[in-house]
């Protein structure tokens, strides 16, 4: 259409009625087209098959995906997280940033996360992260 001619009416891919207004369909629906507005609240009433992911990693608790949280990349978790294990994975995760774990000194602003390949799991000071890789 070009500036002026306003919207082209398409088809619901449900009901096939004439509707100048649709949305696009959710992709678990496998439905090909768009859906008028009264479709998409039917399918939207439906209930929703549980995944085998929608569970906590940590504690197994299934409460459903609207209620997992993703877990930070330097976890290292596979899956989702209920918000009561997240919340214990941030409070250890901010306890270890205190303080570093080689030398015990308090550390910064910015603290260094220890690398996979030295095996040690916690945060560094800026000496002893600059110590530890010239080891390396």
């Amino acid at each position: 259409m070009g500036l002026f001619g306003g919207k082209k009416e398409e088809y619901c891919a449900v009901c096939n009625k004439r509707t100048p207004n649709t949305s696009k369909p959710k992709k678990e629906w496998n439905i090909k087209g768009q859906l008028c507005a009264k479709c998409f609240v039917d399918f939207m009433k439906k209930p929703v098959p549980k995944k085998a992911d929608d569970a906590c990693v940590a504690c197994g608790a299934e409460p459903g995906g609207l209620y997992l949280w993703k877990p930070k990349k330097e976890w290292d978790l596979k899956g989702w997280l209920c918000e009561p294990c997240f919340n214990e994975w941030q409070k250890s995760d901010n306890e270890l940033k205190k303080n570093c774990i080689v030398c015990n000194t308090k550390l910064g602003f910015m603290p260094r996360r220890a690398k996979k390949e030295w095996n040690l799991k916690g945060y560094m000071c800026k000496n002893c992260w600059s110590l530890q890789e010239s080891k390396a």
